[in-house]
């Protein structure tokens, strides 16, 4: 029973989510996955992985099979005088004892220095037992690690708000284009109508002449809302990296997400919070001092244990006279490098001055970002609004103004000016509409907030 509760209740809160995705969430989704910039930030991050595998490796043995075979011929000689040595007293010996035991005919002896067909072949192990070099190598590759997390991340936000723009940005030339092709109709109603006024003798030709003028130019300004409907699509495509004359899905039922007034300061706090650009000056910073610590310690002892064990003699024979082991520790203790490493330290304190003064920098610069990013997106609720009412009394002044033009009232420079008004209003809303939308896109990328 327990489980099945739970099972309800997951299905309950999940089901609004799966609705509220839009096509937009699903492009964002789809840019995250497929973007060639995003691609190269995730494979940077993979190679900082990799050099954190690598400093953890350093805390390990390193075990290498190793084997040697030298030939030799020529070079310096040891001579030893074994026979000089040796005869006279062997020759003594037998005398004292009446028996040759002992040989008396042995030759000096003259060996070359350098070994002829000696091998040998062994294992050897090194091991670190004391080197803080290692242990602050390591952690200062993970905070890296982190920083490259972070810097991916400040990426991802860049990217979902580069293709929210583009993507008011594509509706703005389709609505802008459908307002045109509703303007089209209407001149050609227009023309219509002047050319019965004519063949009546109601106008003269003159209207006639300027209704088709007003559809050429009409004409020109589709033009141009298609060149930059196809720019738009192109570089929207480009950002999923999709094929760039890939067609695009259009959803008009997009609104904003601050539809009520907020706090500036808790925006800004919030921004704080969230930013992934502080982090990724954190964990720089965090970086910078390990290496600061390893610079610092460079001037305590180093131990490590090596082992060899293998087999080392003439010719190959792996039997007990040519086996061997060697066990040796080493301490390392530096004395006096030229001052480098002193050098070393004070440019990391600089550095890590300059990362704490960058830090500060951003924290202002983020805080100035929200409200900048605030009052735009303020204004443009204002522009919209007022777009809005100029576009109602602007539908009700050429309602107005096409019935008096056909009751012939007023001229049809009257009527093209309320035309041309009207339109403007629309194309001046839409415009609006979706810049409200990409100032509250840049408004989320400044908070940090999907």
């Amino acid at each position: 029973m327990k489980l099945l509760i739970n099972l309800i209740v997951t299905c309950m809160f999940s089901m609004p989510v799966m609705a509220q995705k839009t096509i937009l969430d699903n492009y964002i989704q789809e840019g995250l996955k497929s973007n060639l910039a995003l691609s190269q930030e995730n494979l940077a991050l993979a190679k900082s992985l990799e050099e954190l595998k690598q400093a953890k490796g350093l805390f390990l043995p390193d075990i290498s099979f190793n084997s040697s075979y030298t030939l030799a011929d020529g070079g310096r000689n040891i001579s030893i005088p074994i026979g000089d040595l040796l005869n006279p007293v062997y020759q003594s010996l037998n005398q004292l004892s009446d028996v040759a035991a002992f040989p008396t005919n042995l030759e000096n002896s003259d060996e070359q220095l350098l070994p002829n067909r000696f091998h040998d072949t062994r294992i050897e192990i090194r091991q670190a037992i004391f080197n803080p070099d290692i242990h602050h190598n390591y952690k200062a590759q993970k905070s890296f690690l982190a920083s490259q997390e972070a810097k991916r991340d400040v990426y991802k936000q860049e990217l979902i708000k580069e293709i929210k723009t583009a993507y008011y940005q594509y509706l703005t030339t389709i609505e802008a284009i459908e307002i045109y092709n509703s303007t089209e109709k209407l001149l050609q109603e227009l023309l219509r109508v002047n050319q019965k006024l004519v063949e009546n003798d109601k106008a003269t030709i003159d209207v006639v002449y300027r209704a088709e003028f007003e559809l050429s130019d009409l004409n020109s300004q589709v033009a141009k809302a298609n060149q930059l409907k196809a720019s738009a699509q192109s570089y929207f495509n480009f950002l999923l990296n999709n094929n760039l004359n890939d067609s695009i899905l259009v959803d008009k039922t997009l609104t904003g997400k601050f539809t009520e007034e907020i706090a500036i300061e808790s925006l800004q706090n919030e921004a704080l919070v969230n930013r992934d650009e502080i982090l990724q000056l954190k964990y720089a910073l965090s970086g910078n001092e390990q290496i600061l610590a390893l610079n610092k310690n460079a001037r305590l002892p180093k131990l490590s244990l090596g082992a060899n064990l293998g087999y080392q003699g003439f010719d190959y024979q792996f039997n007990n006279n040519q086996n061997y082991y060697l066990l040796q520790f080493n301490l390392s203790f530096p004395i006096f490098k030229g001052f480098q490493n002193k050098s070393k330290i004070a440019a990391g304190k600089i550095e890590i001055q300059r990362l704490q003064t960058q830090q500060q920098e951003l924290q202002q610069n983020i805080k100035f970002q929200v409200i900048d990013a605030y009052q735009q997106v303020k204004a443009e609720k204002s522009a919209v609004k007022a777009k809005s009412a100029a576009l109602k009394s602007a539908k009700k002044s050429f309602d107005i103004i096409a019935r008096k033009y056909l009751e012939n009232q007023i001229t049809l420079l009257d009527l093209l000016d309320a035309r041309t008004k009207y339109t403007n209003a629309q194309l001046e809303l839409v415009v609006a509409k979706y810049d409200l939308l990409q100032k509250e896109a840049s408004l989320e990328r400044t908070i940090a907030i999907n």
